[in-house]
Order: C-alpha cells, then sequence, then structure tokens
C-alpha cells in the first residue's frame, strides 16, 4: 500500500460507510480509514439491536465492509472486544474467515495491533496473519504508550511475536479526545507541537515504519455546542500543521500523515435512538473550522424540515464550495432546494462525513484552491 494517506477512524456505522462508498476516484485512492468495531449497539439499517456478537459483525463484514468499500487499503480494531469469542475464536478471526469465504480474491483490512494486547488476542492476531498471509498490519500507540521509557521493548517483543518487521507495519500514534480534562489537550497546539516533535526525535526506529501517521479528535461534544450556528476551530488540523512544520526544520525529519476521528468526538458513546431523541444538526467542514448548525430535537415528522433550513444556511454561506465539490455537497443543496428529501440523522452523517473526507484529502494531496 501507498504509505501515503489520510486516515479517519471511524465507528463503522451505515453512515460512514456510505459516506465512503459516495466518495470520488481520487478521494478514495487517497484515504484508508481505520474502522473500529464497537460491541453491540443499536443497527440503523435493520433498526434494532443485533441479538448476538455473530450477527453483529456478520452485518459489518457483508452490509459494511464487503458492500461499501472491501478495500485493503483500510485497517480494522477489534480492542473494544478483547475478551469475547465468536464460534470458539476471537471477533478478528471471525471477520477474516467472513471476507474469506464471501470474496473469491480476498481484499482485506490491516489488522491493528496494540503493545497491551491479551494473549487471546495476540493469538488471534497471529492465526489471521499466517492463514490469510497479511503483510501489513498497523501498530496503534496512546500517548501513554509512546512516552513509556520501556516503549523500545515493547514494539520490538511485538514484531518478534508476529514476525513482521517495521518496514511491513504502519505506526500509528493516536493521541485521541481533545477534552482538556483528559491527557491530551489541543487547545494550545503550538506548545503541543512542540513536545510532539521532541518525543519524535527518539522514537523507536522512527524512520523505519513503512507509514507514521498521527491522529487525534478535536470535534466538540455535542453539549458543548449552542444551539444555531457554532463556528469551531480544527484544533487536530491546526496541529497536524504545526507539527508537519516544525518537524521539517528538524534533522530527522520524516513524513507523516494525517488522521482523526471525521466530525465525530473520539470515544464511545452507546446511542438508542428508541429511548434518546436526537437534534438536527449539519457538520461542515472549512480549511480551518467547522461550522456546526444545532437545531432542536427531532420528535416529530415536521421537526425533520429544520435540516432545509440549515442546508439553505450552508449553501448561501462563504464556506460552501459547491455542489460540485462532492455528493455531500451535492445532497445538500439539492435539500434546500427541495429537490432532495430533508433526511435523518444517518443521512445527514453519510453527507458531512463525505464533504469531510473530499475537504481533508484535497488539502493534503492537491493544490490548494479553497480554504
Amino acid at each position: 500500500m501507498n504509505p501515503e494517506f489520510y486516515l479517519p477512524i471511524l465507528k463503522s456505522k451505515e453512515g460512514e460507510f456510505t459516506a465512503l462508498f459516495k466518495l470520488d476516484k481520487f478521494t478514495k485512492k487517497h484515504i484508508c480509514p481505520l474502522f473500529e468495531i464497537s460491541n453491540l449497539e443499536y443497527d440503523n439499517e435493520s433498526k434494532k439491536n443485533p441479538k448476538t456478537l455473530e450477527e453483529h459483525l456478520h452485518g459489518f463484514c457483508l452490509k459494511k465492509f464487503i458492500k461499501k468499500w472491501c478495500s485493503s487499503n483500510s485497517f480494522v480494531d477489534t480492542y473494544q472486544l478483547r475478551g469475547q469469542f465468536v464460534n470458539g475464536i476471537t471477533p478478528l478471526e471471525y471477520i477474516y474467515e467472513q471476507i474469506a469465504k464471501k470474496l473469491l480474491i480476498p481484499l482485506f483490512p490491516m489488522p491493528i495491533a496494540h503493545i497491551n494486547d491479551n494473549v487471546q488476542t495476540m493469538n488471534g492476531l497471529i492465526s489471521v496473519i499466517k492463514k490469510h498471509g497479511i503483510k501489513e498490519i498497523g501498530i496503534r500507540l496512546k500517548i501513554e504508550d509512546a512516552m513509556d521509557i520501556t516503549l523500545a521493548n515493547k514494539l520490538d517483543g511485538l514484531l518478534k511475536r508476529l514476525e513482521l518487521n517495521c518496514e511491513s507495519c504502519h505506526l500509528i500514534f493516536d493521541l485521541a479526545s481533545s477534552d482538556s480534562s483528559q491527557p491530551t489537550d489541543f487547545s494550545q497546539p503550538m506548545d503541543f507541537s512542540a513536545g510532539i516533535i521532541a518525543l519524535l526525535e527518539t522514537f523507536p526506529n522512527f524512520h523505519a515504519w513503512k507509514s507514521f501517521t498521527i491522529c487525534g479528535g478535536a470535534f466538540p461534544r455535542s453539549d458543548l455546542l449552542k444551539k444555531g450556528l457554532n463556528i469551531v476551530t480544527r484544533l487536530d488540523w491546526e496541529l497536524y500543521r504545526h507539527i508537519e512544520e516544525g518537524l521539517r526544520q528538524t534533522d530527522y525529519a520524516r513524513k507523516i500523515n494525517f488522521g482523526d476521528y471525521s466530525i465525530v468526538t473520539p470515544g464511545h458513546f452507546e446511542f438508542d435512538p428508541r429511548k434518546m431523541k436526537r437534534s438536527a444538526n449539519i457538520r461542515y467542514t472549512t480549511g480551518g473550522n467547522w461550522l456546526i448548525i444545532k437545531g432542536s430535537a427531532l420528535s416529530k415528522p415536521d421537526d425533520f424540515k429544520q435540516y432545509i433550513s440549515q442546508a439553505g444556511e450552508i449553501c448561501t454561506s462563504e464556506y460552501y464550495l459547491g455542489e460540485s465539490y462532492s455528493e455531500g455537497d451535492l445532497y445538500i443543496r439539492k435539500c434546500y432546494l427541495g429537490d432532495a428529501k430533508p433526511g435523518n440523522p444517518t443521512v445527514w452523517n453519510w453527507v458531512g462525513n463525505n464533504h469531510h473526507f473530499t475537504k481533508v484529502v484535497a488539502d493534503l494531496f492537491s493544490t490548494p484552491v479553497y480554504s
């Protein structure tokens, strides 16, 4: 796989997969999503909770991955399912068996390893690598992992167990949450970037990894957003640009990739629409900000008409990039003009993500035209 890409960390819901499916060829070529497999949760497509973990994973494999992405340019991480089994095997093994059964030429995602994986998880990963001939994997580190003085030994031990080397592994340095109450705080990107750059100077085998990605998530929690228009700085993007620029000025510089959590807050929150009410909102990414238009709760059919006025607010703003920019932008325009239905939260999930993916890839891999 090409070592230069954009890596969004996704919750593997229906909206995210639809957003990927509707991308143009250029964006698909430069994006490598990481799918986090959650525990059992409400499925927006079937309108019910899966009864078993097997049903949940089967849905991910057949209805989402194979149907709407089906590319080896992706990662899959089952860390939320540690300690669970499906028919006597780990969730990761089950996923790969399902994909292998359905495709004549298997296009497998790259599995993710963690340095603190338990024995069962590690054995399952080893089995997947050997049985399916996996040549490349991702290694996902948290900031506390990267600051561990024994990190070099732990990474070396992990590679030996997997019988792999740095050159076949994609290092994913995940800064995760932007919540200032957590260890990672993006509110001071200049200072934070200086610390990251200093850490990279002594990072084990920094230049040997096939790719090196720095991820983070600065999208705010919903309860921190006011009703109406919110303009929020993309601090994860700002941090990356500071790191990239600062790293170029060192004698240990290398190409680093950008990753984020797209237009959601990092962390897992189980939402059941049968018990909770969502508010109408549209999320639109610009060069340095997110435009987030938050409405009222979606309690009755007429409440969904809020999306029409919200779409109009985006379309008539200076930030709108035009209906030809992405499928998401086209839907926003059609909704505003009455040529498309107002939709529901799942629809606006794919619309917002599709535009976001397109915008990030354009800024990373093409001559900047839009701000």
